[in-house]
């Protein structure tokens, strides 16, 4: 968790999603909580498993009104390809150049600095953008919980948050 003294605003993006649309964070905010999720890729069984997870939980998320998205350095075709194999409802974003994956502090250097490969990262932000909980896997076979997520989503969304 990030304390309140501490919270910074996350940064913008404006990535192209899987089917080719440019969706930025200006986009999902707004509305109410919005859960930032950076993925390896398709090729990751730790991935697909856990954007599974989140496929399962995102009618209770969007009911809460949080919004999801996920970020690979993938391009949108095989995006699309993997959305459709998990059926997933919330969108993929693309960062082929890795820039939103850099800007959240997110790339996995081990992996070499000519290489876009995000460490598993999860953020959920309040509406008006302020990062309220980050979560960086330094081991890709560990991940964010969903109880975290709703813990973080729920305390935005309480009276006395803030």
């Amino acid at each position: 968790m990030t304390s309140a003294a501490a919270r910074s605003l996350a940064p913008s993006f404006a990535l192209p999603d899987s089917q080719g649309r440019r969706v930025a964070l200006a986009d999902l905010l707004g509305r109410g909580p919005v859960v930032i999720v950076f993925f390896r890729g398709h090729w990751c069984p730790y991935c697909r498993r856990y954007l599974g997870k989140l496929q399962a939980n995102h009618a209770k998320l969007l009911e809460r009104g949080v919004t999801v998205a996920a970020i690979s350095p993938e391009p949108p075709a095989t995006s699309a390809t993997l959305a459709r194999d998990l059926g997933l409802s919330f969108p993929l974003l693309c960062d082929t150049c890795g820039d939103a994956i850099d800007r959240y502090g997110a790339r996995n250097r081990f992996a070499g600095t000519r290489t876009i490969l995000p460490h598993p990262a999860v953020f959920v932000l309040d509406a008006a953008g302020s990062i309220h909980f980050r979560s960086i896997n330094r081991n890709y076979k560990k991940r964010t919980t969903m109880h975290a997520i709703f813990r973080a989503a729920e305390e935005i969304l309480s009276p006395a948050a803030g």
